[in-house]
């Protein structure tokens, strides 16, 4: 039973990524749980060796050798540890650019109540709880709260950032699938932070652009849109416009 579950457990975070942050994240689990068990053999081996008739051991109860097994052994398995947790947060940094020879799509994303809006500036679209970003391209993210703290969470990318008024973030994440994934506010803020759900659609870039030139064919947004959505409330459909300025974005940042 338990190595039928086990096996369950390493093929369910092996399949379950879209990103390769996430793909990153699960070697790091994974790799984490071997050293445990590691551990745990080890520890059981010199409880196994205490607890037995010791009589057939005697010449090893003043023994350099064991001693030093005892010692060497822990320490080698905290430094490999200790270093490969710090290798491993340097690189998941979500703030630094591992893709420098592929220009990145850039998504500039504004937290409203309750609602995120996605700016897409050099495609000049804009979107309200839905991205849809090609595969094998790097995606930048520029997250920023329009009222109080806030937080994007997208499980199956790896991707988690905070935002807050004021304070611009920013972050990258690498689609490597085609699929759907459902981003979350792991923030409460107020009646309506449930309704901040988004889809996020992993495509070819061919579907992408086919994607884009539909919502420009849709209405025209600008600051008086925005500042009748920016009201409180929710959507229940992920709603898209057309953007004939790229810099609405930075435009709404020197008004705020």
């Amino acid at each position: 039973m338990f190595f039928q579950n086990y096996k369950c457990f390493i093929n369910t975070i092996k399949i379950h990524f879209l990103g390769l942050n996430r793909i990153l994240e699960n070697k790091l689990l994974l790799n984490t749980f071997y050293l445990i068990i590691l551990i745990l053999f080890f520890m059981l081996t010199i409880f196994n060796f205490l607890y037995k008739d010791t009589k057939k051991f005697v010449f090893l109860i003043d023994s350099i050798f064991i001693e030093t097994l005892i010692w060497i052994v822990p320490t080698l398995i905290i430094f490999f540890i200790s270093f490969y947790t710090i290798k491993s947060s340097v690189y998941l940094n979500p703030f630094k650019n591992n893709y420098l020879n592929i220009k990145p799509l850039i998504i500039e994303s504004i937290s409203l109540n309750w609602k995120w809006a996605f700016f897409f500036p050099y495609q000049k679209i804009i979107s309200f709880n839905e991205i849809c970003a090609p595969i094998l391209i790097p995606t930048k993210i520029y997250l920023i709260s329009n009222s109080i703290m806030n937080s994007l969470c997208i499980p199956k990318m790896g991707f988690h950032l905070y935002c807050m008024n004021n304070c611009i973030k920013y972050a990258y994440f690498l689609p490597l699938k085609h699929g759907i994934s459902h981003g979350i506010s792991s923030n409460y803020s107020g009646i309506g932070y449930k309704f901040m759900r988004i889809n996020l659609y992993l495509v070819t870039k061919k579907t992408f652009f086919y994607w884009i030139n539909l919502i420009k064919n849709s209405v025209n947004f600008n600051i008086k849109s925005y500042n009748n959505i920016i009201k409180k409330g929710y959507f229940y459909y992920p709603k898209f416009f057309n953007i004939r300025n790229n810099k609405v974005f930075i435009s709404i940042l020197k008004k705020k």
